[in-house]
């Protein structure tokens, strides 16, 4: 414990830690002591499953070695399978977005300029490229930002089945998950309403990388393989303080505040943000509930980690039946679905006129009739979100107030600074995404790969 405070201490955002000096600690307990916190749904961090001769092959076997040789690398038979890997600059390395085609397929409805280089990549292509940088080929000693690499990739699917890249997985990954899932078992029939494992996803990324924060909407056993990560973790709910991105936009589910750099200008209610922090170190589970936020970061060393999402029971309650700070979400979409049904690819840009008012660059240029009909739109939702609310148990804070307040407050802020100060004039909707921004590749990589397809969820595949 004495060395986590320590590690907690010396990898705090000096920002950060001004505005939230007290962030408290997620507790550190026996498998015995944490059943407890996941019965209550709070997150906990599980310190001795893996002792006393209980062999896991997560956090006793795998090694960048053991995972490219016997695992999904060099030695796989036929052709080896291609993982997403995430490529960005240390300073911004690296953020998560919806793929482009979904965007497409939605007609660009919000302007977006990414950085992160998704590209596909063999196991045996990735620990090249790693160690390369280890060895200071790729910058990795120099003091300048470097380029950065994350490898992400689903290793089970929803049926709780081992599989890579959505084919037969290497048959010792199946007997490896096999392991852990029948040692995890018990401990995750613990969640209110757990069924099955649904989804596992193994993270192997070089120290300083940063995973801003999100949310997921299943609960979560993060299992660490070997490295040291820091979380920061929000509760759940929390859309005022957080800031979530809109439905429609790539960042959807993320939160529009930079965390390693809080502006309170520009976000004034993140200073009530409910926070915590912990540290996650080989061996360790952290059992993050459904919707709470997270923001995992590396300022140790290199990490790999596998995660194993669950699925509910079929007849458990809905999300807001069981949690009231889940409404939110549900008013939230309510409101932004009101308005997309009316405006499609517009939506964003109304959104920003709705928001800002005469000071948006584009208000005068909307017309004035679609903006009425989608605060109408929105205050129509809002009520029915109140209505509907006001008969669950427990009810919510905010039905208590008018739909004209809520609309309001979700324009402030959702909508107040999406497109506004963060994208360069002259944007419409239906551009495409502006892609001059995205990380090069180093020269090994760019020899290799070739552009995909923009309907793609990655933009470069190597061979």
């Amino acid at each position: 414990d004495a060395d986590v405070k320590n590690l907690l201490a010396s990898s705090r955002h000096p920002k950060l830690e001004e505005i939230h000096p007290n962030m408290q600690a997620v507790p550190r307990r026996t498998t015995e002591e944490a059943k407890e916190y996941i019965l209550r749904g709070e997150p906990v961090v599980i310190i001795d499953m893996f002792e006393n001769g209980n062999s896991n092959p997560v956090a006793h076997t795998w090694t960048l070695n053991y995972l490219n040789q016997k695992v999904f690398g060099a030695s796989t038979e036929g052709e080896p399978p291609k993982f997403n890997v995430a490529a960005d600059m240390s300073t911004r390395c690296c953020r998560y977005f919806e793929p482009q085609g979904k965007s497409q397929s939605l007609e660009y409805p919000y302007p977006f300029v990414p950085t992160t280089h998704l590209y596909r990549d063999t196991f045996d292509g990735f620990v090249k490229t790693t160690r390369k940088a280890a060895r200071g080929r790729i910058g990795a000693n120099s003091t300048k930002p470097k380029l950065l690499h994350y490898l992400h990739e689903i290793v089970m699917n929803k049926l709780g089945e081992a599989a890579v890249a959505g084919g037969k997985a290497p048959e010792q990954l199946m007997n490896d998950l096999g392991t852990v899932t029948s040692q995890l078992r018990l401990l995750a029939s613990k969640q209110p309403f757990f069924a099955a494992f649904a989804h596992a996803k193994v993270w192997l990324g070089q120290k300083g990388i940063v995973m801003p924060m999100h949310y997921d909407a299943t609960d979560n056993l993060y299992v660490m393989a070997w490295g040291r990560k820091r979380a920061i973790i929000g509760e759940p709910g929390q859309l005022s303080a957080l800031y979530r991105y809109p439905n429609g936009h790539p960042l959807v589910g993320s939160s529009q505040v930079n965390l390693t750099e809080p502006d309170l200008d520009r976000y004034p209610q993140f200073s009530d943000a409910k926070l915590h922090e912990v540290i996650v170190g080989p061996g360790d589970i952290l059992y993050l509930p459904a919707w709470w936020w997270h923001q995992f970061e590396q300022p140790f060393e290199d990490t790999a980690a596998l995660n194993l999402w669950s699925r509910d029971r079929d007849e458990a309650p809905s999300s807001q039946l069981r949690d009231m700070n889940i409404r939110d979400h549900v008013l939230a979409d309510n409101l932004e679905e009101s308005v997309a049904q009316l405006t499609g690819k517009d939506v964003g840009l109304v959104f920003d006129a709705l928001a800002n008012g005469e000071s948006s660059p584009q208000y005068a240029d909307v017309n004035q009739e679609k903006l009425k009909k989608a605060k109408s739109a929105m205050v129509y939702a809002a009520n029915a979100w109140k209505h509907e609310v006001s008969e669950l148990p427990g009810d919510h804070p905010k039905a208590k107030r008018s739909a004209a307040e809520l609309v309001e407050e979700h324009l402030d802020r959702t909508h107040r600074n999406v497109i506004r100060n963060l994208y360069p004039d002259g944007w419409r909707p239906g551009d495409r995404w502006d892609l001059s921004e995205i990380a090069k590749l180093p020269r090994e990589l760019r020899n290799r790969c070739k552009p995909a397809p923009e309907s793609s969820p990655f933009m470069s595949t190597c061979g």
